[in-house]
């Protein structure tokens, strides 16, 4: 599987968006190499439902004193996690993008964004 880039799905007032059979939905398979990478403003959460849980990845980029964090959470079997707002300085590589990959990439994970 190659890598993936999410597509940023507004959240919207007038209603709830179903995280399972949204059309931007990607299932979280990308085990061996292949990367996500998410559109990134500072405003952008990612849902994620651990149908079968997975631990997940995000690269950090070095901020201006050449620190950087790591992110590497773990989204228990059953569980539905958000994770972020990023901060863009800290996250976004050079396309804008937060890069995350899963561990086990099991197929049943369906990571989503909403902003």
């Amino acid at each position: 599987m190659a890598d993936q880039t999410f597509v940023v799905t507004q959240a919207v007032k007038a209603g709830l968006l179903d995280i399972q059979a949204h059309a931007n939905v990607l299932a979280g398979n990308a085990a061996g190499g292949d990367y996500f990478y998410i559109p990134n403003d500072g405003h952008t959460v990612l849902v994620i439902d651990g149908v079968t849980g997975d631990d997940f990845t995000f690269t950090a980029v070095p901020n201006m004193y050449g620190r950087s964090e790591t992110l590497a959470p773990t989204v228990a079997a059953g569980k539905i996690a958000i994770l972020g707002p990023w901060m863009p300085e800290l996250w976004n590589q050079s396309n804008g993008c937060v890069k995350m990959k899963p561990t086990a990439g099991r197929t049943s994970n369906r990571p989503n964004l909403e902003e």
